[in-house]
């Protein structure tokens, strides 16, 4: 099932919730809107299911226009944060709620719910707790359930809102997982809205990056993350180092040093801003490069197999970050307080008026 979302805007009183989005889904895919809170993803992904409804704009599902058709006709599936199953059916009745109050002409045999239910719990690692309730079940166990009841129904688009939202981080790994096997072996198209990073980074085919009820910007995981378009995107999906100064002829001007910029405009000079990730600062002993900036190493934090550094730069007193890996912060054995040199070894640089270079 194709979903194309056209001119699709919202407002909620004098406070517009989504501006003008365009989106096409393929067949099939994963696709995680991610963004922070009041980005506009529950409200589009809300809009797709039916419902809510856009002040303007259209909604396709396989080019058929279903804008104005309701929530029970579009055949969707919406799995919610907080699971929403009915505390006093067992969890095989949640799973075959949606079939038994289908119309009496649709509805299955009784045989053939029973044999959907139990095909559904084994693919849920769930077939010896069809007997329980949910408030004997844990977190992750229900919202495998309240997956199972979605699927139940044979939807055609799959929705979820922050599907892992309230459960521990060692759970919300493991179900991940389990969601991109599910979603492999289903095929089907499936929308899910977070505001964590990494699970969309780790589960979407793609990934569309919403900002103050706009898509910022739309591609798979490795495309947001390595080629950002945005400063938002870039700062959004991760930590960032910011390198405030001005570009001229193809150089940053940054505090005491200049660093070449490939693709900086020669032609003018404006303010800009270079942004870099902590894992591609290079730290050096010895100054070996005029692009190379002096700090002081504030802090070390060894986290598993990786070393976060917080620096200091000599000449401005902003704080920078670096990420080594620990064979390399154990070769170079640095300490608190000592001096050292660091590059970037890529920079992405942004003027602040248009975005972009």
């Amino acid at each position: 099932m194709s979903i194309v979302i056209e001119n699709v805007s919202k407002s909620f009183g004098s406070f517009q919730a989504l501006k003008d989005i365009n989106l096409e889904i393929q067949t099939g895919e994963l696709v995680a809107l991610l963004g922070p809170s009041g980005s506009g993803k529950t409200s589009l992904l809300r809009i797709i299911a039916g419902l809510e409804s856009a002040n303007q704009g259209f909604i396709y599902f396989d080019k058929e226009n279903i804008t104005t058709i309701t929530a029970k006709e579009r055949k969707v599936g919406f799995v919610f944060q907080h699971y929403a199953l009915f505390r006093h059916m067992t969890v095989f009745e949640n799973i075959a709620y949606g079939l038994k109050v289908r119309p009496r002409n649709e509805r299955p045999k009784k045989k053939d719910i029973e044999a959907k239910v139990y095909e559904l719990l084994e693919l849920v690692k769930l077939k010896d707790l069809a007997k329980r309730y949910p408030s004997q079940l844990s977190g992750g166990q229900r919202q495998r359930v309240a997956l199972a009841r979605a699927l139940a129904v044979e939807p055609k688009v799959l929705l979820l809102d922050e599907p892992f939202g309230a459960l521990d981080a060692k759970v919300r790994k493991e179900l991940r997982r389990w969601l991109r096997r599910l979603h492999d072996e289903f095929h089907i198209s499936s929308i899910f809205v977070t505001h964590d990073q990494e699970e969309a980074l780790d589960v979407a085919d793609k990934i569309v990056v919403m900002n103050q009820g706009k898509i910022e910007q739309i591609g798979t995981p490795n495309e947001v993350y390595e080629n950002p378009q945005t400063p938002f995107v870039y700062d959004f999906l991760g930590n960032v180092n910011l390198f405030k100064g001005r570009l001229n002829n193809g150089k940053l001007l940054h505090g005491n040093t200049v660093t070449n910029v490939p693709d900086g405009d020669p032609s003018e000079t404006r303010e800009a801003i270079g942004y870099a990730r902590p894992h591609d600062i290079n730290i050096s002993r010895v100054k070996s490069d005029e692009e190379e900036v002096k700090v002081s190493i504030a802090h070390l934090h060894i986290v598993g197999p990786s070393v976060q550094i917080e620096l200091i730069r000599e000449d401005t007193k902003e704080y920078l970050e670096a990420e080594l890996p620990k064979e390399h912060y154990t070769k170079l054995n640095l300490k608190v307080g000592e001096k050292v040199f660091v590059k970037p070894k890529q920079l992405k640089v942004f003027i602040p008026e248009d975005y972009m270079i």
